[in-house]
């Protein structure tokens, strides 16, 4: 009698929560039967439920508030009373505080391992979600029904206000575990929250997690039997919507991508266009099996095309001409310095060819050819006329060589001072710093080229590698001269010929001619410039 008693009991109990009486008769049946609280309902509901769980399956505010307010008044020993029979099938101990008790209460399971929490967020109440929380019940609680978490019953109802409840109003403490975000909280199988809410295609709560920013790569880990449709391990999101043939849950997780991984930043392997499943199928391929009739689904997944213009952020001639790619929202700081640095390499450019302008004229008058001998010669007095002669054909055989020899070091003097990068042109310019020249047209490529870039990045010198903050001038090269050492000892008078680079070629005159004309007293000619 006593248990048919006390099932009577709670079936009045249940019904009075199921019919919405008023909760000044349910706190008088708790002041008398305080057992009645955690009371197992196996005689009507086949999870076992307490009437905190009827409570909020049937998304009633008040009745849970006065639960709490009973326990919370209660002395100890009735709150004792009321949580034996759930802690007998628990295996708990008696709280010893009405503080403890409480706490116990509110994250009383079910059979299935199901919390007040998740009932109420089954049921799609977030006003029932915010009280709970509240109370402080554990937004990281876990049935035995697949390990599956109060977010993830929100986001298989659908329930968006359930979902902006429970991610808002999370307790500090709470919003991360073992460097898990709580968005990001996986069931038994691998599914997060966004498993959940595409494939059960649930578009309003897909735009509410998306607001906390999810992780849309997360993979699953192995088969999940709580979703009706096989889907291979390793599945994303992506994956699921598609299984599930939804270009609008596609095209949100893809736009959600593009605004905070830009492609022009992110590593190509981050794309989720890119995730293969454990089948090694892309997203695409998995729509394309499952729903052959959906092309515009699958050009959407394709990898093959950029995303901006698989969203129609862009076109294919935008891409090719090298227009600047759309942007979802401002563009990151990298790419605004890639072109104010562009823009400053360039004016410096034009700068030096400004400046190059009118040194061109003298330049060239400079390398026009010029007689190696000028003047008449000194005639010697006395016996030295035979020896000048002498000395003159010795000297111009002297000067014959040199002028070979000049001749092949200035034609390797030009190439030397051609440009290192397009072997075409002469060097006109050098990096500030480094002093490694390049030409003009090869200095503009690699200031353009900062921008467009897939991820933008200082400028290197491709000598050097050293940063390129501005372009600088080349020194102009002096002109060729052809000059003697004036006043050099005997012996050691010597001939130079400056090419265009600078650099001298020495030749040191027969040495014996020269000796042979001081012994005698005769002057030795100078050669001079015309």
């Amino acid at each position: 009698m006593g248990c048919s008693a006390s099932s009577l009991a709670v079936a009045e109990l249940n019904k009075s929560l199921k019919h919405g009486d008023d909760s000044r008769l349910l706190l008088g049946k708790l002041e008398d039967q305080p057992w009645l609280l955690s009371t197992a309902t196996s005689v009507l509901v086949s999870t076992a439920g307490t009437p905190l769980h009827t409570a909020c399956e049937r998304k009633h505010v008040e009745a849970v508030k006065n639960i709490f307010l009973f326990l919370s008044c209660a002395p100890l020993d009735t709150v004792r009373e009321a949580l034996q029979p759930y802690c007998r099938r628990a295996g708990l101990l008696l709280p010893s505080s009405v503080a403890e008790g409480a706490q116990m209460a509110v994250d009383m399971v079910n059979c299935k391992g199901q919390t007040p929490l998740m009932i109420s967020c089954a049921a799609g109440s977030p006003e029932l979600v915010k009280v709970l929380l509240a109370q402080g019940a554990d937004p990281w609680a876990r049935d035995r029904c697949g390990a599956r978490t109060p977010l993830h019953y929100a986001c298989m109802a659908g329930s968006a206000a359930c979902i902006a409840a429970l991610l808002e109003h999370l307790p500090l403490r709470h919003t991360e575990r073992q460097g898990a975000r709580y968005v990001d909280a996986r069931s038994q199988c691998g599914l997060s929250a966004l498993h959940y809410a595409v494939f059960f295609e649930h578009t309003g709560a897909v735009k509410e997690l998306l607001r906390h920013n999810p992780a849309l790569n997360a993979a699953t880990t192995c088969d999940s039997y709580d979703v009706y449709v096989t889907c291979h391990p390793a599945s994303t999101p992506l994956h699921f919507a598609a299984v599930r043939g939804s270009l609008t849950l596609a095209r949100l997780l893809l736009e959600h991508y593009a605004a905070h991984l830009p492609p022009w930043e992110a590593p190509r392997s981050q794309d989720p266009r890119m995730r293969y499943n454990a089948g090694r199928q892309l997203p695409w391929q998995v729509a394309a099996s499952h729903h052959p009739a959906a092309r515009e689904l699958v050009a959407l997944l394709h990898p093959g095309q950029p995303l901006d213009v698989a969203l129609g952020f862009a076109t294919e001639g935008d891409q090719a001409g090298g227009a600047s790619r759309h942007r979802v929202g401002p563009p990151p700081l990298a790419a605004l310095a890639a072109v104010a640095l562009r823009d400053k390499l360039l004016a410096d450019l034009e700068r030096c060819r400004k400046a190059a302008a009118p040194e061109a004229p003298a330049a060239d008058s400079a390398d026009m050819d010029t007689p190696l001998l000028g003047g008449s010669p000194q005639r010697a007095g006395g016996g030295g006329g035979n020896l000048l002669r002498a000395s003159r054909r010795a000297t111009s055989r002297t000067l014959s060589r040199t002028a070979s020899a000049a001749t092949q070091y200035m034609e390797g003097a030009e190439e030397d001072g051609l440009c290192g990068l397009c072997f075409a042109a002469r060097e006109a310019v050098a990096p500030a710093g480094c002093g490694h020249a390049v030409c003009g047209s090869c200095a503009e490529a690699l200031a353009c080229g900062l921008v467009g870039a897939s991820r933008p990045h200082p400028l290197a010198c491709p000598f050097c590698r050293g940063q390129v903050r501005a372009f600088v001038p080349l020194a102009p090269p002096p002109a060729a001269s052809w000059a003697t050492a004036k006043g050099a000892p005997i012996g050691s008078a010597a001939l130079s010929v400056r090419s265009p680079s600078s650099s001298m070629a020495a030749v040191t005159v027969a040495e014996a001619a020269v000796l042979t004309a001081s012994r005698s007293g005769a002057r030795i000619p100078r050669v001079i410039p015309a």
